[in-house]
């Protein structure tokens, strides 16, 4: 008597015709979060630096990516490595999308706060405090400033260095770390939800993505300072927007790399905020309290309301992962 069954596997049929393996995007998750809250909060408490742990943490999503891959014998025909899918006439178009689309919604929020009154134009204050802090560190240091160097001169030098490296050189350095991020959430588990529809799975990235952040905001007070738990609500209302505009980039190009492009540009530029605007409570306020990440909000339900979520046949087409039969 022959019977055939999955191998601890479950997935679900979707009308495209391709499953969704439930227990590979299990084994997935579950890696992700061990790995990277283990950097999180394991590396933390042996006091390792902030920077340290947090980027080694980025590499949770990648790790777990290629693991069950590996494990499942899935292969990488989805995995989005080309830097430009074959035959894809907006591939190109893409990469120059995900370079410009960070800085104009992060400058539109910044707008918004201006315009709300919450906030306002601080950048001759907000000088003087860079200047403090220079000072201070070199007298650290115990170094002076240079001959004819005031305070505001090299603050002024400092944030002319920051603003051209932020599109320069610092997204090229950014997207080294951003890229364990986004193997892992568009180049493993954007794709294997796609079947159910690219709404569905840039909103389920979305959320999953920010609660992976909770350690860092719990414990560190990341990007949300005073806000330990709603903080972490804020991030992931914050990841399910970026989650759709690059789940956009991913669908329309083909490939991760342009998503991790829009990533890396988006964590070099979210500082101008606290560069050019007063200091508002993090919820609320620009870079990414809610009134800043209005605009953004409103681009990603444009692309859901448009149909530009909806994932490419050809990624659809690739198979889906194998399901281990045994015979007895």
């Amino acid at each position: 008597m022959d019977t055939s069954f999955s191998d601890v596997d479950t997935a679900t049929q979707t009308e495209s015709g391709r499953k969704v393996s439930w227990f590979n995007i299990g084994l997935f998750l579950l890696l992700t979060f061990a790995i990277s809250w283990a950097c999180f909060i394991g590396l933390r408490a042996l006091h390792v630096p902030f920077i340290m742990y947090s980027v080694a943490g980025m590499y949770g999503p990648a790790l777990a990516a290629l693991l069950v891959r590996l494990l499942r014998r899935e292969g990488f025909g989805d995995a989005g490595l080309r830097l430009m899918e074959r035959g894809n006439r907006q591939g190109g178009w893409m990469y120059l999308t995900a370079y410009l689309v960070p800085p104009i919604v992060l400058c539109a929020g910044m707008l918004v706060a201006l315009l709300s009154g919450y906030q306002h134009w601080a950048f001759s204050t907000n000088l003087q405090v860079i200047a403090q802090t220079l000072v201070k560190t070199l007298q650290a240091q115990g170094q002076r400033l240079p001959a004819g160097m005031t305070p505001e001169r090299l603050a002024t030098i400092t944030i002319i260095g920051l603003s051209v490296g932020a599109f320069t050189i610092a997204i090229p350095i950014n997207m080294l770390a951003a890229f364990g991020e986004e193997f892992g959430w568009r180049g493993y588990l954007l794709p294997k939800l796609a079947p159910l529809g690219g709404v569905w799975a840039a909103l389920i990235v979305g959320v999953v993505w920010g609660l992976w952040h909770a350690p860092l905001i719990a414990l560190d007070s990341y990007d949300y300072p005073g806000h330990p738990w709603l903080g972490v609500l804020m991030m992931i209302i914050f990841t399910t927007a970026l989650s759709c505009i690059f789940a956009w980039l991913r669908f329309r190009s083909g490939s991760v790399w342009p998503s991790t492009l829009a990533h890396a540009a988006v964590n070099a530029q979210t500082g101008f905020a606290f560069i050019f605007l007063s200091h508002g409570d993090s919820l609320l306020g620009a870079p990414i309290g809610i009134l800043g990440l209005i605009p953004m909000l409103l681009f990603a339900l444009w692309l859901i309301l448009t149909g530009r979520l909806n994932p490419v046949p050809a990624l659809l087409a690739v198979p889906a992962a194998p399901v281990l039969k045994r015979e007895a």
